[in-house]
């Protein structure tokens, strides 16, 4: 492997499971029930629960345009991404969401991992844009919307903050 791919692999490490400039995917979602992942602020904000399956969806379709494959999960639109916000007492619904989130991020990891900077300039499917300009971007969403969780659970008073140690 070389080194921005490498780079990419440590930056997916960092915004999923280190607690460095901002909290990481793993502290955000720590604790988190069922109730506080449906619950949505003043029914305006998208929920926990619909954020993780924005999330889960996104990086989906990065592996499948890396891949070059097709995703079998089709959004007529952004908002159809983010699913109904989850039923407050299902917990095992909510825990199998996280599960899903997490295999997905370990999946991305794998795909990553089997590209070399050459492969990284390449375009993706049909787009005029790189792998590395599609991974820099997931990235950045997923950091974006991590911070999203976190002010949800603010609002919610579930936030215990991040454990730095």
């Amino acid at each position: 492997m070389q080194v921005v791919a490498k780079m990419f692999l440590e930056q997916l490490d960092m915004h999923c499971y280190e607690n460095e400039w901002f909290a990481s995917m793993e502290q955000a979602l720590h604790g988190v029930n069922a109730a506080e992942a449906a619950w949505t602020s003043s029914g305006i904000s998208n929920s926990i629960w619909q954020i993780v399956n924005h999330l889960i969806f996104c990086n989906e379709d990065v592996i499948h345009r890396i891949k070059g494959t097709e995703n079998p999960h089709k959004a007529e639109n952004n908002e159809e991404t983010f699913g109904n916000p989850g039923n407050p007492e299902d917990e095992i619904g909510w825990a199998q969401t996280v599960q899903r989130l997490n295999e997905v991020m370990n999946k991305l990891k794998t795909v990553i991992a089997d590209l070399d900077d050459e492969k990284l300039k390449v375009p993706y499917a049909a787009d005029r844009y790189s792998i590395e300009r599609l991974l820099s971007n997931i990235m950045m969403h997923d950091s974006y919307h991590i911070g999203q969780i976190v002010l949800l659970r603010k609002l919610q008073s579930s936030w215990g903050g991040v454990d730095w140690s």
